[in-house]
């Protein structure tokens, strides 16, 4: 996904979501209320240029 933010564009990236498993937790109004629990992927980007006021630095994501 392409994105812009006062006219600097940048790639969106989407994490990786796994679901595990879900769990009953109660009612509501006579309707059973689950919960489910997900698991993210920790993803490595690597390092990344950034500007702050004009100075340039690389960053580590």
């Amino acid at each position: 996904m392409q994105l812009s933010y006062r006219g600097a564009h940048y790639e969106a990236h989407q994490p990786n979501l796994q679901e595990s498993n879900t769990e009953e937790i109660g009612t509501y109004r006579g309707v059973p209320t689950r919960r489910k629990h997900f698991k993210l992927s920790q993803a490595h980007h690597g390092q990344v240029q950034l500007t702050y006021r004009g100075a340039k630095y690389n960053h580590e994501v």
